[in-house]
């Protein structure tokens, strides 16, 4: 076995951006329509093609722009997709899970994880993931009511649970688990609207997660004759608050008036709406990050990113969105229990310690004081300047080959094969990008490559 490129699949979801991925990869931008992610993985609904290092320079396989989960075409063995070449990464490890996986591989024979560029220009829906448990009952359960898993009404697209990591390229809003309750009736205060009192009333009886529940419920299942001229005045107070407190309240409480603000007018009568009221809003700076578990309600606001996650595409939404809204399957699958922090940082090796054995992420930066080695399984990918790629160690019989990491290129590390990655241009970090956090923009301490491993990288 020998490392492979691996051609981004670009799915162009309404909500991207017509520049940060194009410009990242080097191409002509802005495009002709959004981009919203770019996967690199061997997910069913996201194929990826694979050709040997040294082949010509990988160009990025395009969805189909159309409604619904705007993937492309599943590929199959023969079957032609961008660059001439029927190979797949998943083609690839189904015709060796052993060789291409090793120890890693599930009962399933799959790849664990699956890694995308992330960019967002409008916020996303407001969304949660399931359990692994939730996720094999819901698939089971639409494949026996024959729901066709391309289908707009579809939940579940596959069995599994979408843990997931994103880490900040450039300054990143997002909305991430519930906050502290204390903490959102201090907001109310501020928001000082007179249709929100009774509702107020709802939180602070000392069980923070019963109070949530109940509120939202309440808030998500409202009529929409009730919910319509609400959010309205919730949102023109938010508005009114952000002007009036946006110099001396805490930046989290601006963040979060002005983003209610901006989607009140984006989706009048959403109830998703109110319910962004009680949510972490934080900003990610550049290498800070957000993990997020089974059930834990989130929005992605606005930002560009690396994102690392479960082998899913499962998604269950509860408005702020065009896209298919299931509340009930949604309440089934949320937990309610405050997110203190939710913003992540990586250790003294770069390295994102996360609760499960999918993946597990490392961010090379030029300031790196050596050069990074991994053992495959493992996947690549180049965020700024120039990275070697050097086969150090490879199973007998096969010649250890080379390549260079520039942005937007990914490499796919088999079991078994060992590489070393050396910095040999920093580059610069994407268009947008302030100081990481903590350190100068120009230092060199910006992410020029990602690591993604199964389970804990030694």
């Amino acid at each position: 076995m020998t490392i492979l490129h691996v051609e981004g699949c670009i799915r162009p979801y309404a909500w991207g951006s017509r520049t940060a991925i194009a410009e990242l990869t080097g191409r002509p931008s802005p495009t002709s329509h959004p981009e919203a992610e770019m996967w690199f993985g061997a997910h069913p609904g996201g194929p990826c093609p694979v050709h040997p290092v040294g082949d010509d320079d990988p160009t990025p396989a395009t969805g189909d722009p159309g409604e619904g989960t705007g993937a492309a075409p599943a590929a199959t063995e023969g079957s032609p997709v961008a660059g001439g070449d029927a190979r797949t990464l998943e083609s690839v490890i189904a015709a060796d899970v052993p060789g291409q996986l090793g120890d890693s591989a599930g009962p399933d024979g799959r790849l664990p994880f699956l890694l995308k560029l992330l960019a967002a220009d409008q916020p996303l829906s407001l969304q949660a993931h399931p359990s692994r448990e939730q996720a094999v009952a819901g698939f089971a359960r639409e494949d026996a009511a024959g729901v066709p898993r391309d289908a707009f009404t579809r939940n579940y697209r596959d069995d599994n649970h979408k843990p997931e990591l994103i880490v900040a390229l450039t300054p990143f809003d997002a909305m991430a688990g519930f906050r502290p309750v204390g903490e959102t009736l201090r907001l109310f205060d501020v928001v000082d609207c007179p249709e929100l009192s009774r509702f107020r009333a709802m939180l602070g009886s000392g069980a923070d997660a019963d109070d949530l529940r109940g509120l939202l419920t309440t808030w998500i299942t409202l009529p929409d004759a009730t919910v319509r001229p609400l959010v309205a005045a919730v949102a023109a107070s938010c508005r009114r608050a952000a002007a009036r407190v946006a110099d001396g309240a805490e930046p989290w409480m601006v963040r979060t008036l002005e983003t209610v603000a901006e989607l009140g007018d984006r989706y009048p009568g959403d109830s998703g709406v109110l319910c962004a009221l009680l949510l972490n809003h934080v900003r990610l700076e550049p290498g800070e990050a957000i993990y997020l578990d089974a059930g834990q309600l989130h929005a992605y606001v606005r930002g560009f990113g690396v994102e690392v996650m479960a082998n899913s595409d499962n998604v269950l939404r509860g408005g702020l969105t065009t896209k298919h809204v299931d509340v009930p399957e949604l309440m089934h699958v949320l937990t309610f229990d405050p997110l203190e922090d939710p913003v992540r940082r990586p250790d003294a090796a770069g390295r994102y310690p996360v609760p499960v054995g999918e993946f597990a992420l490392r961010r090379v930066t030029a300031a790196d004081p050596e050069a990074a080695s991994v053992t495959g399984p493992a996947m690549l990918l180049g965020t700024a300047g120039r990275v070697q790629v050097d086969e150090t160690a490879v199973p007998a019989g096969t010649d250890a080959t080379s390549t260079a990491l520039t942005p937007g290129d990914a490499v796919w590390v088999p079991a078994g094969t060992t590489v070393g990655l050396t910095v040999l241009d920093a580059g610069h970090p994407p268009a947008g990008a302030e100081a990481e956090a903590g350190a100068d923009a120009g230092s060199g301490d910006h992410a020029v490559a990602f690591i993604v491993t199964v389970g804990t990288e030694d």
